[in-house]
C-alpha cells in the first residue's frame, strides 16, 4: 500500500524478505529450508544481475544480502543448525543446495509466491 512522505510516495517498508528454498536430496527427497535475504530497490537490483552477466559478480557475492538460513537440519542428529558462516559454506558447498539458494536471491528481489509473511 502506498503512503505519502515527505519526499514522494513510499510503496513498501520492507528490508528484508524470506523465501521458501525448495531442493532435492537424492536420499531423503524433497525437502525445503528458508532463507533471508536483503532487498534491493530495482536500479541496485539490475546492477547486480548485469554485473552477474558480465562475469564480474558471482553467486558467492550474492550472499552478501544473505540475513539468515532456517529450517537446515545436521543429517546424523537431525537437530536444526543456527545460522552461521559455517553453515552458509556447508550449503553452497553441496551442489543440489547450492543453485537453489542462489536462485532464492532471485525469488526474494523479485517478491515471488513463496515468500512467507514473516517479515
Amino acid at each position: 500500500m502506498a503512503k505519502a512522505t515527505a519526499t514522494g510516495i513510499t510503496l513498501t517498508s520492507a528490508q528484508t524478505i524470506t523465501v521458501d528454498v525448495p531442493y532435492t536430496d537424492p536420499v531423503q527427497g524433497a525437502q525445503t529450508f528458508q532463507a533471508t535475504w536483503n532487498l534491493h530497490k530495482w536500479s541496485e537490483y539490475r546492477k547486480v544481475v548485469d554485473a552477474q552477466q558480465a562475469g564480474k559478480k558471482t553467486d558467492d557475492d550474492l550472499l552478501d544480502d544473505l540475513v539468515r538460513l532456517e529450517g537446515i537440519k545436521d543429517s546424523q542428529t537431525k537437530q536444526e543448525i543456527p545460522h552461521c558462516d559455517e553453515l552458509v559454506a556447508a550449503v553452497m558447498d553441496v551442489t543440489f543446495m547450492r543453485r537453489p539458494l542462489i536462485l532464492s536471491w532471485f525469488a526474494a528481489q523479485e517478491g515471488r509466491q513463496q515468500a512467507a509473511a514473516k517479515n
